[in-house]
């Protein structure tokens, strides 16, 4: 099964910098979280419904990676009470899951030819990163600007969309008239969209989870 969401926000978004984002970055490493998330939704694993996130395909959530498992384990495992769509989205922010995730969709794209293998050194403890070569971060920008001036964008670049707006990170992608362009087509393009309304809601959702569980972190360390 292909996270092809998950596949193109890696390759945007992973890089080494000062920190490797999607190893070191709570906020990004979450949004790497819904972009598996939007992934299964559009393989109809997953459909949001009565406000819930509900598994509706069990055997096709069971075909997934193995480096699924642990999602799959919280999808299918909702101990809370709180049944609300915001208390079954809080498992976006879970290290366990991310960690899997990014082991398991690195290794894949390294295996593609699209990322290399490094090492970084943080807090003593040296972990694996994927860097996304040049040239794959260029290709997937490119594909994704083309899809979208297509004038009729396909899911996965509607998810992609919906999480870089969330995380107002299009701006570091785009120049500021291209991005203009671009977004008016895009907003053509789904205005009466109902499915990708619903990509919104999960979308907010989600990052309404991930900004509460950013103040909680804060608190803890202040």
């Amino acid at each position: 099964m292909m996270l092809t969401t998950a596949e193109k926000f890696f390759l945007l978004t992973e890089r080494i910098g000062k920190k490797p984002v999607l190893r070191t970055r709570f906020t990004t490493q979450a949004y790497f979280v819904l972009a598996v998330v939007l992934d299964l939704v559009a393989q109809g694993v997953l459909v949001i419904s009565h406000e819930r996130l509900m598994v509706v395909d069990s055997p096709k959530l069971a075909a997934q990676p193995i480096y699924v498992t642990e999602l799959r384990e919280r999808l299918q495992a909702s101990t809370s009470q709180d049944e609300s769509l915001e208390a079954d989205l809080k498992f976006v922010t879970s290290w366990n899951v991310v960690n899997a995730l990014y082991d398991g969709i690195g290794g894949g794209l390294l295996k593609q030819g699209l990322t290399e293998k490094k090492l970084f050194q943080n807090n003593l403890i040296p972990k694996v990163i994927y860097l996304p070569l040049d040239a794959s971060r260029t290709q997937v920008l490119a594909d994704f600007k083309a899809d979208i001036f297509s004038g009729a964008p396909a899911v996965t670049t509607r998810n992609l969309y919906a999480i870089l707006e969330q995380q107002d990170a299009l701006k570091y992608l785009l120049s500021a008239p291209e991005l203009a362009k671009l977004t008016a087509t895009f907003e053509r393009a789904v205005a009466t969209d109902s499915r990708y309304q619903v990509t919104q809601r999960l979308v907010a959702m989600a990052g309404h989870v991930i900004q509460m569980k950013k103040f909680e972190m804060d608190g803890w360390l202040s």
